[in-house]
């Protein structure tokens, strides 16, 4: 009864070991599947981020250009107005 039952637990063993080698690999590939995954979701997550910020600022630095262009206008049309009655 020894014999058989140091034989039958050799055996069963050896098929948990080769389970655990078998999930080993499983695991490495999920690893690997997810860490591409992260590294997708980084990335799309940067991306929207960059564009978030480039749409902003463009809005920003636009309003600030317009308010700009708009007081050299003023001020080049005031110029204009009083070299105008200096010279009459």
């Amino acid at each position: 009864m020894g014999v058989t039952s140091g034989v039958a637990h050799f055996f069963e063993s050896i098929g948990e070991m080769l389970q655990g080698i078998l999930a080993a690999i499983v695991a490495t590939f999920k690893f690997v599947l997810g860490s591409m995954v992260d590294v997708f979701k980084g990335f799309a997550n940067f991306v929207e981020g960059t564009l978030g910020f480039a749409f902003h600022n463009f809005f920003i630095l636009g309003t600030l250009a317009a308010v700009v262009l708009g007081y050299k206008l003023y001020t080049q049309q005031q110029r204009r107005g009083t070299a105008g009655t200096i010279k009459s």
